[in-house]
């Protein structure tokens, strides 16, 4: 089928089309299209038939530009190839976090998949304040899942290098390359700063050497690594959860890239969110604040004991481990550690590079952008920045988040 853009007059024709709508919707006589405006880059929508509001889908079309900017700023429709690729990856190995998908179509860069409307997007439950008891255990086992299956570790030679060649996803690399790693960086127009930011706080970044000398070795390492495939933009709009139940959406920017990134991003996230909440006088928000540094650390803790027992398992079932016979047995053990100590290190860097384009770059996050005043925002941008460059330029030397929530905590306190 020729590509062809989707819209609110067209779709219900549309999806009357298709085999797999037939099986869903019992009538398409009373199908009501709701567009979803918030997103950036694609063309999204929720169809739901009125007289029986069960049957609904979400439909998502990445049209041959960025949405939000217009056809001025042509991007490539792969994006949608490597996300249908990316979900049907993510179904095989870590099931219970992925969407249901009823259809999807290269030709016309379309994905139709179940609508969670019973779920809501985990930034916005953070914004409230909301407990999520399921969300470290499932992101933990969601990443573990997703990173070791897709590794040198999960796979043989041949599979990886298939994986790679399938994977590439160069259009959207190159935006995360200039948007993350680039323009925060440097004093460029496309980036957003609160006029209340003091400048020097902006200049310790931007002209401090030593920053981008580290800010460079992440970009590296990003465009260069090749370690497994990614969610690629994996950030608290990119999950979906309710008490029950953890989805993770939005795959678009997959590749295959280095593990920290995405583990880096979340964690950055959730950082933000921190401090979003601590300098709240309320003794609620204080106790959230205590409860998002412990999922940081129960993520990390969860993903790196599942990761281990995958790769112990993977190894002690076949004959063709990836560093050869253990003469000792005490071999794979000790590199094991040694690697997953790389890749904290590694996150934290990405989490880091991930903190300051937020707050510098084009893209913020509504965990600050709720708040009308500025100073008090350039309060919470100063502290992100401060604890951002610490991160990053001491990455190595820090062994654990206990360690690092210790000195967020620090940089708080000190200012509450």
């Amino acid at each position: 089928m020729s590509y062809f853009q989707l819209n609110a007059n067209n779709l219900v024709s549309f999806l009357s089309s298709l085999s797999e709508m037939q099986n869903h919707f019992s009538s398409f006589q009373h199908l009501k299209v709701e567009e979803i405006t918030n997103g950036n880059m694609n063309f999204a929508f929720v169809v739901t038939n009125q007289q029986s509001p069960s049957e609904s889908v979400f439909c998502k079309q990445s049209p041959p530009f960025i949405k939000v900017m217009g056809e001025d700023w042509p991007l490539t429709r792969s994006r949608m190839t490597a996300e249908i690729h990316a979900l049907a990856y993510q179904a095989k190995v870590s099931p219970s976090t992925a969407p249901k998908m009823y259809y999807q179509s290269d030709d016309l860069s379309v994905v139709i998949m179940e609508n969670l409307h019973r779920h809501s997007v985990l930034r916005d439950g953070l914004i409230k304040g909301e407990y999520f008891p399921k969300l470290a255990e499932d992101i933990a086992s969601y990443l573990a899942a997703t990173l070791f299956f897709s590794s040198d570790f999960g796979l043989d030679s041949q599979a990886k290098k298939a994986l790679v060649s399938k994977a590439d996803n160069p259009d959207m690399c190159m935006i995360s390359e200039d948007f993350i790693f680039t323009y925060p960086f440097e004093h460029h127009d496309m980036n957003d700063y609160n006029p209340v930011l003091p400048q020097e706080c902006i200049d310790e970044i931007q002209k401090d050497p030593i920053v981008r000398a580290h800010v460079a070795q992440m970009k590296y390492l990003f465009s260069t690594s090749k370690q497994a495939l990614l969610h690629g933009d994996l950030h608290t709009g990119s999950i979906m959860l309710n008490q029950q139940q953890t989805y993770v959406i939005d795959a678009e920017f997959a590749f295959v890239g280095p593990m920290g990134f995405d583990i880096g991003a979340l964690i950055a996230n959730l950082y933000l969110s921190y401090f979003s909440h601590v300098y709240r006088e309320s003794v609620e928000a204080q106790k959230y604040s205590k409860w998002l540094l412990q999922q940081i650390e129960l993520i990390w803790k969860g993903f790196e004991t599942k990761f281990s027992e995958y790769w112990f398992d993977s190894d002690k079932a076949s004959d063709n481990v990836f560093m050869g016979k253990d003469l000792t047995g005490e071999c794979h053990s000790r590199y094991r550690q040694i690697f997953l100590q790389q890749i904290f290190q590694d996150t934290l860097g990405f989490a880091a590079c991930k903190i300051i384009r937020r707050i510098l770059g084009i893209a913020k996050v509504a965990d600050f952008m709720q708040f009308d005043d500025l100073a008090f925002r350039a309060k919470l941008e100063a502290h992100g920045l401060l604890f951002a460059k610490k991160m990053l330029l001491k990455r190595n030397e820090f062994a654990s988040f206990n360690e690092l929530n210790k000195v967020v905590s620090q940089i708080t306190n000190d200012h509450i």
